[in-house]
């Protein structure tokens, strides 16, 4: 006999129930002896049924008082007198879940759930194009030239110069001879009035740089006359304004930024160079390579601080999903730059390790959504993106599992069972085209032992919620919200699947739940979501958008 219940708005409160039990009820509606028997028999379990409309789907449904209706997704089947039946039922692109449910004469109910992918499949190795889009507003970058500003003016600036030294290498390109100088600077300071504004505009970034009061302590070293000499000197002045423009673009899919037509201006500038030979001053030029030299700094300070600020959009890495590593490489496309702002179309290949045997991911293109240019910060995610990673998931078996249930706290399940094994039939699918992002995990299949012998087996179906939240590096990250979870007790391969108690059920039932909810966490988090460097998002807001999630927010 099969038995089936839905528990519906159940919310874990985090994935850390992966090692644990959650509470049951015992006062929970018990499993009913009385409701319908209802068993789907096609689709089968597993079905990829291919780039379809609608699936027919079949069934017998028994009762000693008699079945009065069986509704699969709000739609009527037709019950012949054996108690067969069968139904076309609509489906859409993904993980589709069918739920059978048959009603007798008294009005109890019996149910069953299975899950089926339809769809056009794009094969696992195929980059989703466009994958992520963003959207950096002039908001966006006067943060970042902020961030900068206090880069520059605070004390770690040493640790960019250190590595351009020698900064000036004069009159011995094969290295020291006997008519040299070089120059490395030792230490270098602004005034906490130092500013540094980033601003967009057609083709660029127009970079402005007022640095006050700039004091570089300078050593040199030089031979003159093939006589050596070294030197601690100090070169300051009033002011010195950079102005120019960042030239941001796409080479071999990095980011390639650059300054381009520098406009350098010095005022009061001063340096005591007594004790110099005449002919090293001449090859100094001091007073006019000063301000190139600070701007090439600045240059050093800025490209790599806006890098970083679009690291999150370039990001080739390997992270580990329980115990599965995946392959994260993100890749800029296309970049348009206007008055408004930059806009970034990242393609994206998500896939874990040993993957082979995937028959693909279900692929929907997309139109890329109009991101709003008024606001700091916006980012759009495919969900075709976050499925490529999730059927990868599956296809190299991240979602079978087998636990030892006598070691470790596993509550009430640890003192019924002795092991579970657990496995998926179907992958996960994430869709953003309804009113809420929505993840399906389908069939997960988890088999209770006692010994070498099967206890009781049970489908797990669930449809998560899932939401963004800030992440410990304050990232934005995608979480699992409130589960709508189906279980069945299946009886094909067990012994006494009826014989457990509701609180028994329970316990099967939200060890169940806790992997589902482990599981979204664990997979869904990998998902990117870049941030700029440096930036501070606040009011962040969610909606969905043609297939993308849309998330938006203020810059601060």
């Amino acid at each position: 006999m099969r038995n089936a219940i839905s528990i519906l708005g159940l919310l874990l409160a985090s994935s850390s129930l992966i090692a644990c039990d959650q509470e049951y009820d015992p006062d929970a509606p018990a499993i009913d002896p009385n409701a319908p028997r209802v068993r789907i028999t096609s689709p089968a379990r597993g079905t990829f049924a291919g780039d379809v409309r609608e699936i027919t789907v079949k069934g017998i449904a028994t009762d000693d008082q008699g079945v009065t209706s069986v509704v699969v997704n709000g739609v009527s089947a037709a019950v012949q007198a054996d108690g067969s039946w069968e139904v076309n039922v609509p489906v859409t692109d993904g993980t589709n879940l069918l739920h059978a449910i048959a009603k007798d004469a008294q009005d109890n109910v019996g149910k069953e759930t299975r899950a089926v992918v339809t769809g056009p499949l794009e094969s696992i190795s195929s980059p989703v194009p466009s994958a992520l889009t963003a959207a950096m507003t002039a908001q966006a970058f006067d943060a970042v030239g902020r961030g900068i500003t206090g880069f520059m003016t605070g004390p770690t600036l040493m640790n960019t110069v250190t590595p351009l030294n020698p900064v000036i290498d004069a009159g011995a390109p094969e290295g020291p001879d006997c008519l040299y100088v070089q120059g490395s600077i030792t230490n270098v300071s602004l005034d906490a009035t130092t500013k540094i504004t980033l601003s967009p505009q057609t083709g660029g970034i127009y970079l402005s740089a007022e640095l006050v009061r700039p004091r570089i302590n300078m050593g040199l070293n030089w031979s003159a006359a093939c006589l050596d000499g070294a030197r601690a000197v100090t070169v300051s002045a009033q002011k010195i304004s950079i102005n120019g423009v960042l030239k941001v673009g796409v080479n071999g899919g990095k980011f390639e930024i650059y300054l381009d037509d520098e406009d350098v201006r010095i005022t009061g500038f001063d340096v005591d160079l007594g004790g110099i030979p005449g002919e090293i001053i001449d090859m100094l030029h001091l007073d006019t390579a000063l301000g190139p030299i600070l701007a090439w700094v600045t240059e050093k300070v800025a490209v790599p601080y806006l890098n970083d600020a679009l690291a999150g959009l370039n990001d080739t890495k390997t992270v580990d999903v329980l115990g599965t590593p995946v392959n994260i490489n993100v890749k800029p496309a296309r970049i348009e730059i206007d008055p408004a702002g930059l806009l970034i179309e990242l393609d994206t290949e998500m896939r874990a390790q040993n993957d082979s045997a995937s028959p693909g991911f279900v692929y929907v293109p997309n139109v890329i959504p109009s991101m709003d240019m008024t606001r700091g910060f916006e980012l759009a995610v495919a969900d075709d993106a976050a499925n490529q990673l999730l059927s990868s998931y599956w296809a190299a078996d991240g979602m079978t599992t087998g636990l030892d249930l006598n070691n470790g706290s596993y509550g009430e399940v640890g003192k019924l069972f002795d092991r579970v094994e657990m496995t998926a039939k179907v992958p996960p699918f994430i869709d953003a085209s309804g009113e809420k992002l929505k993840l399906t995990v389908g069939d997960l299949m988890a088999t209770f032992k006692n010994g070498p012998m099967i206890a009781t087996q049970v489908a797990i179906n669930a449809e998560v919620e899932l939401k963004v939240v800030p992440g410990a590096n304050g990232a934005l990250r995608l979480d699992v919200g409130a589960p709508d979870v189906y279980v069945d007790i299946l009886d094909e391969l067990t012994e006494g699947a009826n014989q457990l108690s509701n609180a028994q059920f329970e316990a099967v039932t939200s060890f169940g739940l806790s992997r589902i909810m482990a599981f979204g966490s664990g997979a869904v988090g990998a998902v990117p979501l870049p941030a700029f460097g440096g930036v501070s998002v606040q009011e962040v807001t969610i909606e969905d958008q043609d297939g993308y999630l849309v998330i938006g927010g203020e810059i601060e």
